[in-house]
């Protein structure tokens, strides 16, 4: 059983790390499934379901900057926590209500959690800092392959329990893993990063709002595909289950088949993707990442029955099983630790920053041209995002 631990690296804060993903998936591998189809039964519109989808894209832009500064300023810890009590707090927004309203500030606080469906950059820098260099891919797979795993198993049921007694009791797990896990971490989690001084002081404001927002010359092509990522899949999949849903009358239970084949496959894939990475390099990871990304997407482009939805739901899982670890650990192995978590945020940031006018234009490609339109905007930026990170090889540090 050690030597297990081990090979995972399940010691110290990822064990902390790993319990607290366990009990906050119980709900959120539920609520995934549900979110949309919740938000269209209230009344609302696939076109203003693509407005409160844009606001989570705005917020967690911002989510992304003022959590990775508050990592690398105060501290991992604090980072990490006051996020997951954000994304609680988005769910008791529709638990309180399901005004059109309610949803907008659901999507701000789902967003600025930066935890919702992307990586929080406080998180990730306490996992990379948590273990050994050459261990960070290891790690985060294993955290992934227990979260995709328990959604895996609570994925269908959630869309059965959607379907059968309502929402609601998927909003109440949900907030009460977020809380249990919120407190294992503050109990157990040791931190990894404690500032000296606080050097911002002596700086003036408006240098440290152009340092928080304007990206550094040096990760210019990194930045660039960030925003050019962020873009193409929110237009093509923002809204997708929504989409889904209005076009083909896919329940909540199909959806939740999808979901768990989506789960299933990253939780299988993530550990040997990760170890696989270690060896291949990371540019190649991502590489193969963006080739996964267009089997799956042209597969939703030429097939129509809900067998074969399910089956690339699968494939993308192979897509976002690359390019986690190999991302991670890219970006970790080339940005100094002072400064880790902030360009983690920023990064992240301008991917949804280009996702912001996403899920409009996706609306009204929808709209107008069909449920293929958006789709066929990702394959053709994959082409474009995959000659951008080829330029990257040179700088890849094993």
């Amino acid at each position: 059983m050690k030597s297990i631990s081990k090979y995972l690296v399940l010691e110290g804060n990822i064990r902390v790390l790993a319990a607290q993903t366990f009990v906050s998936q119980i709900g959120l591998g539920m609520f995934y499934v549900i979110w949309q189809p919740f938000l269209l039964s209230t009344g609302i519109t696939v076109s203003q379901l693509g407005l409160v989808q844009t606001m989570i894209n705005i917020s967690t832009a911002l989510g992304l900057i003022v959590w990775g500064q508050i990592s690398d300023r105060v501290g991992r810890k604090p980072g990490v926590i006051g996020s997951a009590i954000c994304r609680a707090l988005a769910i008791l927004v529709l638990i309180v209500s399901g005004h059109y309203y309610a949803l907008l500030v659901f999507g701000f606080f789902i967003g600025f959690s930066a935890m919702f469906m992307i990586g929080n950059p406080a998180r990730n820098a306490l996992i990379a800092e948590s273990v050994e260099s050459s261990q960070t891919a290891t790690a985060l797979s294993t955290l992934i392959t227990i979260s995709q795993g328990m959604s895996t198993l609570v994925a269908g049921a959630g869309g059965y329990i959607a379907l059968k007694v309502g929402y609601m009791p998927i909003f109440y797990v949900t907030v009460v893993g977020d809380l249990i896990g919120s407190f294992l971490m503050w109990r157990y989690i040791e931190e990894t990063h404690t500032p000296e001084s606080n050097d911002s002081e002596r700086v003036p404001l408006s240098q440290q709002i152009r340092n928080m927002l304007i990206p550094e010359r040096t990760y210019l092509t990194l930045y660039t595909s960030m925003l050019l990522q962020g873009f193409s899949y929110a237009v093509a999949y923002s809204l997708f289950y929504g989409a889904l849903t209005d076009t083909y009358g896919l329940t909540t239970f199909q959806l939740g088949l999808m979901s768990t084949s989506f789960n299933l496959v990253w939780a299988v894939d993530s550990i040997p993707l990760g170890k696989l990475v270690d060896r291949i390099g990371h540019v190649n990871g991502m590489l193969m990442s963006f080739a996964m990304a267009f089997v799956s997407v042209m597969g939703f482009i030429l097939f129509k029955r809900i067998e074969f939805f399910i089956i690339f739901n699968g494939v993308s899982a192979i897509d976002i099983g690359f390019w986690m670890p190999s991302y991670m650990s890219y970006v970790t192995g080339l940005v100094p630790r002072e400064k880790r978590s902030t360009v983690m945020g920023k990064l992240d940031a301008y991917g949804r920053l280009g996702a912001i006018p996403a899920p409009w234009l996706g609306g009204l490609l929808y709209d107008n041209y069909g449920f293929n339109a958006p789709l066929y905007v990702q394959a053709v930026s994959l082409v474009i995002i995959a000659v951008i990170i080829n330029g990257l090889r040179d700088r890849d540090v094993p």
